[in-house]
Parts: C-alpha cells; sequence; structure tokens
C-alpha cells in the first residue's frame, strides 16, 4: 500500500529569494524551506497501523510496515508558494489568481492553493487557468491590463 495524504498549511512553511547565493546571471536562488509536523506524523502512523490491519484481516501474511520518512516534495503535489487571497500582507495572489503587486501576472498552478484534497489536480488547475485567461482577456478588452 502506498499513502499520499493532505498536508495542512503551515504558515512557517515559504519561499524566499537568497541573500547570499546566486545564479550564474547574477540571480538569486530560491529558497524553500518546508516540513512536516506533528499532525503529518500522525498522518502516516495511523496509516501504517490502519492499512496493515486492514491487510491482515484480508488474509495476506508476512505484512511488513515501512515508512521511507521522504522529504516533502519528493513525491505528492505540493503547493501554496504563491497563494490566493484577499490580503496582499498575506498571499500575493487576488480572487483571479493575480499578483496583487503586479497585475500583469497570474499564477495558475498548483502555487495558488495552500492545499488540495486529491492526489491528481491538474483538472482544477486548468479551470482555474480558464477563469484566470478569460478574466485577463476581459480587462485588456477594457484597458486596465
Amino acid at each position: 500500500m502506498y499513502l499520499q495524504g493532505e498536508t495542512i498549511p503551515k504558515e512557517k512553511n515559504h519561499v524566499r529569494l537568497s541573500t547570499d547565493q546566486k545564479d550564474q546571471w547574477g540571480i538569486p536562488l530560491l529558497v524553500t524551506s518546508v516540513d512536516y509536523d506533528d499532525n503529518d506524523d500522525k498522518m502516516v502512523k495511523d496509516f501504517i497501523t490502519q492499512s496493515s490491519e486492514m491487510l491482515e484481516k484480508a488474509g495476506c501474511k508476512n505484512v511488513h510496515q515501512h515508512d521511507s520518512h521522504q522529504a516533502p516534495g519528493l513525491d505528492i503535489h505540493e503547493m501554496g508558494g504563491v497563494r490566493m487571497g484577499k490580503d496582499p500582507k498575506t498571499s500575493l495572489l487576488n480572487e483571479w489568481n493575480q499578483m496583487h503587486h503586479c497585475q500583469n501576472v497570474f499564477v495558475t498552478d498548483g502555487a495558488c492553493m495552500t492545499s488540495t484534497g486529491n492526489q491528481s489536480p491538474s483538472i482544477f488547475y486548468m479551470a482555474v487557468t480558464a477563469r484566470a485567461a478569460n478574466y485577463a482577456v476581459e480587462e485588456m478588452k477594457k484597458g486596465n491590463l
């Protein structure tokens, strides 16, 4: 069995530009600070316990439990680096996936959402993109972009 669970949004998780490291063109490198918490650890422990019980009740033999302790980002759809919200102090995007402080930039991938309840959110991102693109076209027609 394989677990994919939802890790809840954490304010301490963040993405920022490095203050001292740059790439070959002199652009600051991206620093990603993300980790699991007690809730995540409990979810994994519960999954391991319950899945072992289910397999054994189904008649499986020699059931072995294993937690790979993989770091965040290695096998699920982490998101939330450019979250959507009404307040520019706590979010980078408005309700149209448009940056609060840079009106001609729209972000429509998983970065706009702080969490997801499913593991294949691509169809949702397609809908968000279509919605944002439609809004951008309408704003361009009005001369606002």
